[in-house]
């Protein structure tokens, strides 16, 4: 959710009710038991999902992670092409981060954010929540007192230090392997490096509704607000402000409730307008 700290902040006119670490942890963890696997370690919900997120992960599962997932052996029966396709998966997430991440930060300028408002978005982010959680899977104390933009880039590279291992380990196995088994693993390891993201970082798998997805799940807790009060905003509002940002700009009323009757996000009510607090 790249685009959503930046300046259309100001545009939509949201301000989310708890930090982007709880949406982000949440949100990866309900995609982790959607598709069936243990949460790592530290990995815990800060706080019960409602069902409409949990079914834009479903969405997600045969989307943007089907390509992922049919990686999966089938009867335990090991693919020497697949084992290429998953290190392929992993070199293009260690590009993503060195490069692409860069390079979208500064796209959704992020480098031209002056000091105040910097200290606006720190407000949202859950800084202390983040900091706990660096410490603990950095193994340092918790009074630790390094600054959490170098934690996460001493985590960044800690699991870029471990994506590492992972290719060299696969490149072991490989070494006595024959000509058309190295052939196979090579060829696998080609199609994987764009099976999940493209060449400008975008998901392979998107169904054109990933940034509507991934911007309600941003902005469920105000969403949540809104439903479980009663406030009077009706979905037609809603989208108005969602309008606001560019890759809205040419969406359609229908469209967006077409993408709410998918997920089953219901419960808007009609009256007057709803005033959004300024963040």
């Amino acid at each position: 959710m790249k685009q959503r700290a930046k300046t259309e902040t100001n545009n939509l006119g949201l301000t989310p009710q708890r930090k982007a670490f709880d949406v982000m942890m949440n949100v990866q963890c309900d995609l982790m038991t959607e598709v069936g696997l243990p949460l790592p370690p530290h990995w815990k919900k800060t706080h019960e999902t409602p069902q409409w997120t949990k079914n834009i992960c479903q969405k997600l599962k045969v989307t943007i992670l089907k390509p992922i997932l049919k990686l999966k052996p089938v009867r335990r029966k090991f693919s020497w092409p697949n084992y290429g396709r998953c290190i392929g998966i992993l070199e293009r997430f260690k590009t993503f981060f060195a490069k692409d991440v860069p390079r979208i930060l500064k796209e959704e300028g992020f480098n031209r954010i002056g000091k105040k408002k910097w200290a606006k978005l720190q407000s949202i982010l859950g800084e202390e929540k983040m900091r706990r959680y660096y410490l603990k899977i950095l193994e340092r104390p918790a009074n630790d007192k390094t600054p959490i933009f170098e934690l996460c880039v001493l985590a960044m590279e800690r699991q870029t230090t471990n994506l590492e291992r992972m290719k060299q380990i696969a490149f072991v196995h490989l070494a006595d392997q024959s000509a058309k088994t190295t052939a196979m693993f090579l060829k696998g390891m080609q199609e994987g490096y764009s099976t999940f993201l493209n060449e400008d970082g975008e998901f392979s798998g998107d169904d054109r509704r990933v940034d509507i997805h991934l911007e309600l799940i941003a902005w469920q807790y105000e969403i949540e607000k809104i439903l479980k009060l009663k406030l009077p905003v009706t979905r037609n509002k809603f989208f108005g402000n969602l309008k606001k940002l560019p890759e809205f700009k040419t969406r359609t009323q229908d469209w967006f409730n077409d993408v709410c009757k998918d997920i089953k996000l219901t419960g808007w009510k009609k009256g007057h307008p709803y005033k959004f607090s300024s963040p």
